[in-house]
């Protein structure tokens, strides 16, 4: 008589990897995207248009700031969200469902501001577009299934949950939404779900701020 063996777990397998890796992409996307509206905010504080170097006149220049966090902050956020749910493998708060939101209307928030300080109408047009661009996909996601953007598909030791509104697909989905478990998930769940969310993401904003603020006033 022969006994199947435990399959091999591995680091990927250990809660750690997918705690810390919900909370590396946390950090990691709010850091990004504060940069970026940082970097944006002061594009438009110059009329926004700017440039530097090349052998042109430049009527203005971009300054340090706007140079060293534009570009690196797009590719940045996009590596670091996709690291961190690699990681974090369907546990807690959905990186990618929210990653999209919180960029659009951030940069929509420029856009308004620069409606109301300069009365620049084609601002608050473009604001509009974003806040639906960005919002419109995470309320398909949402309706079609709450409980994982919130809570996650598993907890931190890999177990699928219960789910009282099975998860559907919706009209971005790329695959049919797998079955849920029967782990009914605590209050513990939750907390440890939200909390890797929004602690680093307050980490990543704090440093974001104080990082655009260093290298602006150098």
């Amino acid at each position: 008589m022969t006994t199947d063996a435990p399959a091999r777990r591995t680091w990927r397998d250990a809660a750690a990897t997918r705690v810390l890796g919900s909370a590396f992409g946390w950090f990691s996307g709010a850091l990004a995207i504060t940069l970026l509206f940082q970097a944006v905010r002061a594009l438009a504080d110059l009329g926004g248009y700017c440039a530097r170097g090349g052998p042109f006149e430049i009527a203005v220049e971009c300054t340090d700031a706007i140079v060293a966090f534009t570009p690196g902050s797009i590719l940045g956020g996009l590596v670091a969200v996709f690291i961190g749910s690699a990681l974090a493998q369907g546990f807690g708060v959905s990186m990618l469902a929210f990653a999209w939101p919180a960029l659009f209307v951030s940069l929509a928030v420029t856009f308004f501001r620069s409606f109301v300080l300069f009365g620049d109408l084609s601002g608050l047009l473009i604001g509009i577009m974003f806040v639906v661009m960005g919002l419109a996909p995470l309320v398909l996601m949402l309706r079609a299934a709450p409980q994982r953007m919130l809570l996650g598909r598993v907890d931190a030791q890999g177990r699928p949950f219960w789910e009282a509104h099975p998860a559907r697909p919706h009209a971005l989905s790329l695959r049919a939404p797998s079955a849920p478990g029967e782990n009914h998930p605590s209050a513990g769940d939750w907390m440890l779900a939200l909390g890797t969310a929004i602690v680093p993401a307050l980490g990543g904003i704090w440093l974001g701020l104080v990082w655009f603020g260093s290298v602006a006033g150098a």
